[in-house]
């Protein structure tokens, strides 16, 4: 170790860490544009698969009601039948609502609103994970 010449510390030049800083800062860039741009392409493709599905199974449909304008006619019985029903259902909704509405107060109707609020934000809680419930989650 004595015939050994003596060892200087090398620092590194003015403004190194500057130049690395910023290479760094260019590489996070690049690497979040790469990533929106696959992001972006890989949105486009499954969109354009899915619209052409929909358009094939479109395309299916009108072939067979082309076909056989009997099936167009059975779609619309059963549609008026299922707006029928939503509609009698609907009614007596509205009239189980204003039953509800016009024989309780306003300190129960209150309770109730309270109680809703609070499942929808116990709700919230488990559907979000987040420890905090703010306006932004």
């Amino acid at each position: 170790m004595q015939n050994e010449p003596r060892f200087t510390l090398v620092s590194p030049s003015a403004g190194f860490t500057a130049r690395v800083m910023t290479r760094i800062a260019e590489h996070e860039r690049a690497q979040a544009r790469r990533r929106a741009l696959i992001g972006s392409a890989l949105l486009v493709v499954v969109a354009g698969a899915l619209l052409a599905l929909v358009g094939a199974q479109i395309v299916v449909w009108l072939t067979a009601f082309a076909e056989r304008p009997e099936v167009l006619e059975l779609v619309v019985s059963a549609l008026a039948a299922a707006l029928f029903w939503l509609g009698a259902f609907a009614g007596a909704l509205w009239i189980a609502v204003g039953t509800i509405l016009a024989n309780i107060g306003e300190v129960t109707m209150l309770v109730y609103a309270l109680g809703v609020l609070t499942l929808t934000m116990v709700w919230l809680r488990v559907a979000t994970g987040s420890p905090t419930l703010s306006l932004t989650t």
